[in-house]
């Protein structure tokens, strides 16, 4: 009995690296939205810290411009972050895309796989059948 070869296996082996490449180019991506997240949570914890421990009854005016200052310094650094994260999130979005197509090529590929098994599977049980057949027949005729 022969064994089971794909024509196209090279080209399988060729999309599912394709596949594990966008995956992990789109794992990168989101790495660095996780980081951008962690960025923004980050200032939203300094300004929260900042505002509970700012004692309203100060009139100090040098003290109330410092923390007016780091707060505006808090939001340019979010506005940075927000941009970089809507910069991330339509490359997240574009490398999802490459994924889902690369996604696609190979489950075809396995499904042509799978189909061209399938017959060679049915085309040896038929041999095999052929073969005992004519075991039994020559056992037969002795």
């Amino acid at each position: 009995m022969k064994k089971f070869s794909y024509a196209l296996q090279k080209i399988l082996d060729l999309r599912n690296f394709e596949l594990d490449q966008a995956k992990a180019e789109l794992g990168k991506v989101n790495a660095l939205i996780a980081e951008q997240n962690r960025i923004l949570q980050d200032i939203a914890n300094n300004r929260h810290i900042v505002m509970t421990e700012t004692d309203s009854s100060l009139h100090d005016v040098y003290y109330l411009s410092s923390v007016q200052n780091y707060f505006t310094l808090l939001d340019n650094q979010k506005e940075q972050c927000l941009y970089e994260l809507s910069k991330l999130e339509m490359e997240a979005d574009e490398k999802r895309e490459v994924v889902r197509k690369a996604m696609q090529k190979v489950k075809a590929l396995e499904k042509n796989r799978e189909r061209k098994m399938d017959a060679w599977k049915l085309e040896n049980a038929h041999e095999a059948e052929i073969v005992l057949d004519d075991i039994v027949s020559s056992h037969a005729k002795k």
